[in-house]
């Protein structure tokens, strides 16, 4: 089974259909959704996805236009953040000169045996640590 730790940029491409000057991210996230449905791939999440979400969004709509897609096929897991993975993801955002939050979401996925679906690019500094694609690439 592939599991995926879907990064916070993804879901409000999704939630909110949003686009940048060339593509239709919402669109392209939405397709790899309905894949991750179909294949009933897992998607994992942790507490600091849903931290940096409250940012963009209410949390009804964390839970219904973002979450809902993969949690109401029951394939969507949180995973915990330990405190031996916050300090090595204070180490790696130092030896990398990432945010300290890119750093958390690959030590969780990589934990976790999943692969990081993102548009960010820090995360192809990070590649020694874990695997990353586009959702368009998935």
């Amino acid at each position: 089974m592939k599991k995926f730790y879907v990064d916070t940029n993804i879901w409000p491409d999704f939630a909110l259909n949003r686009r940048d000057s060339i593509r239709p991210l919402g669109e392209l996230a939405f397709s790899f959704f309905r894949k991750v449905v179909r294949k009933k791939w897992q998607i994992l999440y942790s507490n600091f996805v849903v931290g940096e979400l409250e940012q963009h969004l209410k949390p009804w709509e964390m839970q219904e236009r973002c979450f809902g897609i993969v949690s109401d096929k029951g394939l969507l897991f949180k995973v915990a953040l330990s405190t031996e993975q916050s300090f090595e993801a204070e180490r790696v955002s130092k030896k990398f000169g990432v945010p300290f939050g890119d750093a958390i979401h690959a030590i969780i996925a990589r934990d976790s045996k999943a692969v990081v679906v993102s548009r960010d690019r820090h995360f192809q500094t990070l590649h020694e640590i874990v695997t990353t694609f586009l959702p368009e690439e998935i």
